[in-house]
């Protein structure tokens, strides 16, 4: 029996344990995996208990990935471009980072069809989700425009990546291909703020799936918007990547994606 886990809080609602028993269930591996409700006090205690007890590896969820930065022995280079870790191993007795959040994204956004490579892109928000997005959409070519209510967390950002690539603040004459919310509310009056041209031509993406990712896409929707994604995508794909850096393998993640949330067992 193989054991690991996903830390956050709130942490109940989470579908990791489902989807991560369901890619156990496709390649025969005997997994338990169990949440963890951590408060910032106690996170790096509940991690070391964790490893302690034989745990193979540990998904780490809002709002901890920073801290679980902070706390890794060693991070990829891809965890320390976006500073931040959403995925903890034990390796040779040393805790190693890792982020899956950018690559996931990217691989659902190849599914998807979306523009990314060279594309004009607006993302809404600058927190740690769009942290972990900026790095791989810079290195395929993006021009990115942020917009965010307080202007200084976008200028930190931006300072950060712009060795990276091309980013900056918005700019009232960018006119983007994709739209991608990761404010967790109120991403529709963000936008309505910004001229954008013709929506049926521009892709939007909410990072947030189900319900909490319907606000946004049913008003860009009703603005025009043709092409409209949620999240769904690209949680199973992070999690494909943490799996396969546990067991070894890499698990199918078509049927998943098409079976969406509300069908998981």
């Amino acid at each position: 029996m193989k054991h690991c886990a996903v830390i956050g809080n709130p942490i109940a609602h989470s579908l990791s344990p489902k989807i991560h028993q369901h890619f156990a269930k496709a390649h025969q591996i005997s997994l338990q995996y169990q949440t963890i409700l951590a408060t910032s006090d106690t996170f790096s205690e509940e991690v070391a208990d964790f490893f302690e007890q034989q745990g193979l590896g540990m998904n780490v969820t809002l709002p901890f990935k920073q801290q679980a930065f902070e706390l890794a022995d060693r991070v990829t280079p891809r965890a320390e471009l976006a500073q931040s870790v959403n995925t903890l191993s034990l390796i040779n007795g040393r805790l190693v980072g890792d982020t899956t959040d950018g690559a996931g994204f990217i691989t659902d956004l190849d599914r998807l069809k979306a523009p990314y490579k060279n594309a004009n892109i607006i993302i809404l928000g600058a927190g740690g989700a769009a942290r972990s997005l900026i790095p791989p959409l810079l290195q395929h070519g993006a021009q990115i425009r942020l917009v965010n209510r307080t202007r200084a967390n976008a200028d930190r950002l931006i300072e950060r990546f712009a060795a990276v690539g091309d980013i900056h603040y918005f700019e009232p004459n960018f006119r983007p291909h994709l739209v991608i919310n990761t404010l967790p509310q109120n991403g529709s009056a963000c936008l309505q703020s910004l001229t954008l041209g013709q929506l049926p031509q521009v892709t939007f993406y909410d990072i947030s799936y189900g319900e909490r990712a319907a606000e946004f896409l049913n008003f860009v929707k009703q603005q025009g918007a043709k092409f409209c994604f949620d999240g769904w995508g690209m949680l199973v794909e992070q999690a494909a990547l943490s799996f396969a850096l546990w067991h070894q393998v890499q698990p199918n993640t078509d049927a998943l994606i098409s079976a969406y949330p509300g069908s998981l067992k």
